[in-house]
């Protein structure tokens, strides 16, 4: 990694690593990362098993003091076990240096984008650099880097509050309270409140953003005042087209794409002026028939299964009525009612 004068700083020399006491760690980007208790107590097993695999990221900062860069959740785990102290790679470089070299590693150690995000913001207020000089440093594009910065701005401090306490997920923050922060920031403020409350799915809450795009303002205040009333109502609805698909089984479900297959070739014959004209170009048209030829293709497939399958079936019934015939036998050869009586 460069910084921009043609020296290489991030791993410069030996690797230093050396045992440091816990209680002489800065915790200065605590804050930053996403706490996640369950993964502690799994990091905190790893160690009392194993013992601890990779060091701790710090960079040396007045003695005898270290300001921790990475490695916050085996601090934590560390300090579950009642440790006082932990192997650590003390970092030959800066502070801002150390961040960048943090970044340049999150994609392969599956740092959370709204952590990134928080590191970035760093670099940005506290080290005064700008979006350009953090994308060189890191080797990424300035659209990368303005992703993330956006991110942080458009989000409510409370919002990111919570993503951080892993009260709600950093997709829900950027796929959705991200978007609805810059068009409406209060309701986003109100919508945080409720996912606090009663937490819902990635799918209850996508479907829940999707719907607010499409509805007017009037709709939208009353999602935003009861998004769970939202919620079970499209649950009860899909409730009921499923217990309606189970009702009327295979047959139900064919005739619903025989259905949608009928609405769409409307479609495309009220589009075949526009779509194929004089003065086309020989490609166009061509791509155009040929994937008509597939399509037709297919349903002479169809045709002929339907006429195959009703052919067999209309067989094996006149089959079977020859068979229930022959055993009867002819009526000439049946005994009269009175030979039966007697």
């Amino acid at each position: 990694m460069c910084d921009g004068s043609g020296t290489d700083w991030a791993m410069e020399g030996d690797i230093r690593i050396e045992q440091i006491e816990i209680v002489h760690l800065d915790l200065s980007y605590r804050d930053i990362r996403i706490q996640d208790p369950k993964a502690i107590v799994r990091m905190a097993d790893a160690l009392a098993r194993y013992g601890q695999i990779m060091p701790i990221l710090v960079v040396a900062d007045q003695s005898p003091g270290y300001i921790l860069i990475d490695g916050y959740r085996r601090v934590a785990a560390a300090g579950r076990l009642g440790q006082d102290t932990l192997s650590a790679q003390i970092f030959e470089g800066d502070e801002k240096q150390a961040l960048c070299h943090v970044l340049v590693r999150s994609e392969e150690r599956k740092w959370d984008i709204i952590e990134q995000a928080g590191l970035i913001e760093h670099l940005h207020r506290r080290h005064g650099l700008s979006q350009r000089q953090i994308a060189d440093l890191l080797g990424k594009g300035q659209s990368w880097v303005s992703r993330r910065m956006t991110l942080i701005d458009s989000l409510p401090e409370p919002v990111i509050g919570c993503v951080r306490q892993g009260r709600i997920s950093s997709w829900a923050a950027a796929r959705v309270l991200a978007p609805m922060a810059r068009a409406n920031t209060d309701h986003v403020r109100r919508l945080t409140d409720n996912l606090i409350k009663h937490p819902v799915s990635t799918r209850q809450l996508f479907a829940f953003f999707d719907h607010y795009r499409r509805s007017n303002r009037k709709v939208r205040e009353n999602m935003i005042d009861d998004p769970m009333l939202f919620i079970k109502a499209c649950q009860a609805g899909r409730d009921l087209r499923n217990g309606r698909q189970l009702a009327q089984g295979p047959e139900g479900q064919w005739r619903k794409d025989l259905s949608v297959i009928c609405h769409m070739l409307q479609r495309l014959i009220q589009t075949v002026d526009t779509v194929i004209y004089a003065g086309q170009s020989n490609l166009d048209q061509r791509s155009l028939l040929t994937a008509f030829g597939q399509a037709n293709r297919a349903w002479t497939e169809l045709k002929t299964q339907i006429q195959g399958r009703i052919h067999d079936i209309d067989r094996n019934q006149r089959g079977d009525l020859i068979a229930s015939q022959s055993q009867c036998g002819h009526p000439a050869d049946q005994p009269d009612a009175q030979c039966l009586s007697q």
